[in-house]
């Protein structure tokens, strides 16, 4: 006899109100706003004995670390979820958040954010690549 399977999805809006970097272009663009929410997608497939957890995320691409980083936070709010088996993929849009995180591009202008130390800010409080990764 076969388990049941089970499947379990939900969405929610990982969107920010503050200014971000969007990457995908060779020069910086800072967000103006938001057209359309920022979404990050679950699907949990289980059939008892097994499962496995997909995460698609509006992100141009997955850099290394963040899948890590996400395991590690869900393991800490629940140590019941099997992390490894959390997969992660990005819908490849250049209109999303940059959750980079360059350590070199911090020590020669003071961000995680390539160059934004030189946009004009005009008083606004822009969102580092870093801070958004803790976000998400």
């Amino acid at each position: 006899m076969m388990n049941k399977l089970l499947i379990g999805w939900a969405s929610r809006d990982v969107s920010t109100k503050k200014p971000v970097n969007i990457p995908g272009q060779f020069h910086m663009r800072i967000s103006q706003g938001i057209m359309d929410p920022v979404t990050l997608t679950t699907l949990v497939i289980d059939n008892g004995d097994d499962s496995v957890i997909f995460l698609s995320v509006d992100l141009v691409v997955i850099r290394a670390g963040l899948l890590d980083q996400v395991r590690s936070k869900v393991k800490a709010m629940n140590p019941e979820i099997p992390v490894l088996k959390i997969l992660m993929n990005a819908t490849h849009t250049h209109t999303g958040p940059s959750h980079y995180s360059d350590k070199a591009s911090a020590w020669t202008t003071g961000s995680s954010t390539p160059q934004v130390d030189s946009v004009p800010r005009d008083g606004v409080d822009i969102a580092s690549s870093d801070e958004y990764r803790d976000y998400l």
